[in-house]
């Protein structure tokens, strides 16, 4: 799993390519973003979850320096299928 860092103060845009899952003609029907650990999720904020094609982005921002944070991404599609994809964010001051 790829470790992307983000400067604590930053608020950035990560997505998810869901293109070589889906199947022709498939789409992305809704999606929810998460954060774990739970006891830490107060401290990052998720916003303008999105859905552009095969891609599901959203924005992040906050974050304590030095804490690692596990962003999970579930969608389900018009087929009723459903998975998740995971990246893991790492906190630095730059």
């Amino acid at each position: 799993m790829t470790v992307f860092s983000k400067d604590v103060d930053s608020t950035t845009d990560y997505s998810v390519d869901w293109s070589t899952w889906l199947t022709a003609g498939e789409t992305i029907s809704s999606l929810t973003w998460s954060v774990s650990p739970s006891e830490n999720a107060s401290d990052i904020e998720l916003s303008n979850q999105s859905i552009t094609g095969s891609l599901c982005g959203v924005h992040v921002s906050g974050g304590q320096r030095g804490y690692r944070y596990l962003l999970t991404c579930r969608i389900v599609t018009d087929a009723g299928r459903s998975d998740d994809r995971s990246l893991t964010l790492r906190i630095t001051e730059r």
